[in-house]
């Protein structure tokens, strides 16, 4: 059965949007906040006279192993949501329960029990990663879903999406901007709450933002896995998941480690970390703009492998940073790092869009809306990715050294983004979705 949804098509208004694309902010925060700092902080470069709080191999076990257990819920939240029937709608009450919980989580993190190398901090570190990624799963997935149900319109989206992503980019700059400076000077602790406190002020907000124009229906609810098989299995889905994971493992690894590359090879202090994350979530922000008019030029298909080859070209550059002396290693930095990261901005927008279209071919399938589910597909890949990066990081880490006197493993960094963003080229060149629903159903015979 088909569901009766009207959409607002020409009345999305623009508080609307930025109310309810404020969760970005948060999750943008925090985000970069997290990977940029959290390794630095409980495994520091080998000579810097820094405490270590847990083992190295501990680190990527633990952000992998979370990750992991986190990804695997992704979907299931997604399946949650789209079948709870309550006056709040199906996805309020999760963003309002979880918003809370993630505060605490978050901040909650920076404080070990034991100063110095301790299982008794891994042990900590877990299980406040477990609470943090649960709540983070439990605010996102149904956030993300409130997108393809504000306007079936491709040109509307994009508006809702590169919104969000400059959102989101304020974020991650208050976040990537500040986190260097109070960090030295304040300590991670007191970083953590005062930049918490912004991201948990912004999510409450987001709710007044959300506005549903579906409620589930009181019907036959297919079991949670068969649901999930069935999204899977189409080649379409399947060809769009593999290549976000690898395409978008390499922001995170790129956050994690500009830490060390600030501080190994450039030789700079922690603060100045900022300065640089700082350029690099300014570029997105400022390049947003172009990729709205883009997408609204060419498929969102075509303009994604273009900026999956941009940020192919852009890696590669970044790894012969401070090779050679003049001009200093930091200007050099400061030139490269936006050259590689303009095509981030248009990867954020673009990947927002193609899930709505995802769940539009859904609907000519099979006749429902179901939103959060392909959320949650997306959630799984992508945190799977981001749990590679824990691995990839402290593994290259292991084998080619990150100290002052051998930083090979800091630049061997790029290299593997570089090579995961290719892979992933590779991976979409089966897909085929159009932009409208009307296209899609054209190009798939449906």
């Amino acid at each position: 059965m088909r569901n009766n949804i009207t959409y607002p098509e020409h009345n999305v208004g623009l508080l609307q949007i930025i109310l309810y694309s404020l969760a970005g902010l948060t999750f943008n925060l925090y985000d970069t906040i997290l990977y940029a700092w959290l390794p630095y902080f409980y495994i520091p470069p080998q000579d810097k006279g820094l405490t270590q709080y847990i083992p190295l191999a501990a680190m990527g076990i633990l952000l992998a192993g979370g990750r992991i257990l986190d990804a695997v819920t992704d979907p299931l939240v997604g399946y949650m949501s789209d079948h709870t029937r309550s006056r709040w709608g199906r996805r309020k009450p999760y963003i309002f329960v979880s918003n809370p919980i993630l505060f605490l989580a978050f901040i909650l993190v920076w404080i070990p029990p034991v100063h110095g190398n301790s299982i008794t901090n891994a042990i900590f570190l877990g299980v406040i990663l477990f609470v943090y990624y649960i709540s983070y799963t439990g605010m996102l997935i149904p956030w993300f879903a409130v997108l393809p149900e504000m306007s079936p319109i491709n040109s509307v989206r994009v508006k809702i999406a590169s919104i969000g992503v400059a959102i989101g980019v304020v974020g991650a700059l208050i976040g990537g901007g500040l986190s260097g400076v109070l960090f030295e000077k304040m300590g991670p602790f007191a970083m953590a709450l005062i930049l918490g406190v912004v991201g948990l002020v912004a999510g409450q907000l987001t709710i007044f933002g959300v506005k549903e124009h579906y409620q589930a229906q009181q019907e036959e609810t297919p079991g949670f896995l068969k649901v999930v098989k069935e999204v899977f299995i189409d080649r379409q889905v399947l060809s769009f998941a593999v290549m976000i994971m690898l395409v978008q493992l390499t922001y995170q690894l790129m956050l994690m480690n500009v830490p060390y590359l600030t501080t190994l090879i450039l030789k700079r202090s922690e603060a100045d970390a900022s300065i640089l994350m700082g350029e690099v979530l300014l570029t997105v922000a400022l390049s947003v703009p172009l990729w709205h008019w883009l997408l609204r030029k060419f498929s969102k298909r075509g303009l994604f492998r273009l900026i999956i080859l941009w940020m192919v070209v852009g890696f590669c550059l970044c790894f012969f940073i401070g090779i050679i002396e003049s001009p200093a290693p930091f200007i050099q930095a400061m030139i490269v790092f936006p050259l590689a990261t303009i095509p981030v901005g248009g990867m954020f927008i673009t990947v927002l869009g193609i899930i709505a279209d995802l769940t539009d071919y859904d609907e000519l399938k099979t006749g429902k809306r179901r939103e959060a589910i392909y959320y949650g597909i997306y959630g799984i890949v992508r945190k799977t990715g981001w749990a590679l990066c824990s691995l990839i990081l402290v593994g290259v880490f292991a084998v080619f050294g990150y100290s002052v006197e051998n930083p090979l493993g800091v630049r061997i960094i790029w290299l593997v983004c570089a090579l995961s963003c290719l892979i992933g080229l590779l991976v979409f060149i089966p897909y085929k979705l159009g932009d409208s629903k009307e296209e899609t159903k054209a190009i798939m015979e449906l």
